[in-house]
């Protein structure tokens, strides 16, 4: 019975061991070699080149991580120059932005049965009505520029 919570300690601790050395730190710092960034965070989801900050004209290695949210951008030495926070659409964030879309427009309108066909009938003359005091405004000498049109259930 010993032997096999031996066994069984050993085994875990090994096991401990094994998933240590496999996590990534995910932490960079200045000086960092791209291979160095790699090794510590995986690879990148985008590499590509941008303009140096420093330089111009002059073209650096760009490293963009988006789970963590973090850019590494190196140096005409290939040497990591600095990180950035990199803030990325994620599916909570897009939920919340979308529910507080839908707070902002407040509750859906009622269904009338008779305003409603009507606001869509006469929607061509209320458009055309619009369309003509823009043209009017335009030829008066103001400002010319296309009208904003309400949808046709604004009344």
């Amino acid at each position: 019975m010993q032997t096999l919570l031996a066994r069984a300690a050993v085994g875990l601790i090994a096991l401990f061991v094994v998933a240590c050395s496999t996590v990534k730190s995910g932490s960079l710092t200045p000086g960092m070699t791209p291979a160095q960034t790699v090794q510590s965070m995986g690879e990148p989801d985008l590499k590509d080149n941008v303009a140096d900050p420093n330089h111009s004209g002059a073209t650096v290695l760009r490293y963009v991580w988006l789970e963590p949210g973090k850019a590494a951008i190196f140096g005409s030495d290939e040497r990591l120059a600095s990180v950035q926070d990199v803030e990325t659409n994620t599916q909570q964030h897009v939920e919340e932005q979308t529910q507080a879309e839908a707070a902002a427009a407040g509750p859906p309108q009622r269904f009338d049965p008779i305003q409603t066909p009507l606001d869509y009938l006469f929607y061509p003359v209320k458009a055309g009505a619009i369309y003509f005091g823009a043209g009017l405004n335009c030829a008066a000498g103001g400002t010319c520029q296309k009208p904003h049109l309400p949808p046709p259930s604004a009344g």
